[in-house]
């Protein structure tokens, strides 16, 4: 079981001792949080590529919060912050749960894990395969969560667009669960719940929950490197993009619509 940073149980015990004053009164369901701690690697730190990072995660946010809201007639809160920059030295790449375990202890030797929220590590490692373009250890319910989105391997190899995209992808990985995504779109596989839709005849946009897994190439197409997590082309909610080979790969902020089902699910379960 995961420990309670000391903000987050002093805010506990607030609470349980301003509910027991009331008592007699029925106890009101939290409000759901979406919350998102943003840590740079501290070889970028705050700069023009993790703000523009920042906001697209923002967005994200903002467009699982609104449907949420407007589905189940709730207020969610929202936050994305800036968190402090992560000193390399300080974190294993060994392989992924190392890096999960070493973000998560650097965060809580400073009181800076907060058990309800994503903690967001944008590392710099533009040739560490082994890592890939992100990953997350878990959804947010569960005690909080450790993501990263690689960004010097999507900033070397690919562009912009990819960057923030996999920074999406990988917190919505944190409001998600398999179940969930089945529930919703009839696979577990929570990258199926992405979008890959054909603008034009040479054009394809891929929304987040794809991006890197868009294309059957595997090497050098939507993406440079070609995600290696669970994925089907045929199970993907939308796929209109491989009968005729695209001459232009786009990437879009705007989640799916299977996407925000499923969040919605997620913070309706998981978040109230």
């Amino acid at each position: 079981m995961q420990s309670l940073s000391r903000r987050r149980l002093l805010a506990a015990v607030g609470t349980a001792a301003i509910g027991g004053l009331a008592s007699g009164r029925p106890t009101r369901q939290p409000t759901p949080r979406l919350a998102v701690a943003v840590h740079p690697d501290a070889r970028f730190g705050w700069n023009g590529t993790t703000r523009s990072v920042r906001d697209a995660v923002r967005v994200g946010v903002e467009q699982v919060a609104a449907r949420a809201e407007r589905t189940l007639d709730v207020t969610v809160e929202t936050a994305v912050t800036e968190g402090e920059p992560v000193p390399p030295d300080d974190v294993s790449t060994t392989d992924q749960p190392a890096l999960f375990d070493s973000v998560e202890r650097w965060l809580r030797d400073r009181d800076a894990y907060d058990d309800g929220t994503c903690h967001l590590y944008l590392p710099r490692l533009p040739f560490d395969q082994a890592l890939g373009y992100g990953a997350a250890n878990r959804d947010v319910a569960s005690g909080g969560a450790v993501a990263f989105a690689n960004l010097g391997a999507t900033e070397f190899w690919d562009d912009r667009a990819v960057s923030e995209n996999m920074a999406v992808h990988e917190w919505l990985h944190t409001v998600l669960r398999p179940d969930v995504a089945a529930a919703v779109n009839g696979s577990r596989c929570e990258h199926d719940l992405g979008a890959v839709a054909r603008r034009d005849l040479e054009t394809v946009v891929v929304t987040p929950l794809a991006t890197s897994y868009a294309d059957t190439t595997l090497v050098g197409g939507e993406t440079r490197w070609h995600g290696s997590g669970c994925y089907d082309h045929g199970s993907f909610s939308t796929h209109d993009g491989r009968e005729l080979e695209p001459r232009h790969w786009t990437h879009t902020w705007q989640l799916s619509d299977a996407t925000l089902r499923a969040t919605t699910r997620y913070v309706d379960g998981y978040l109230r």
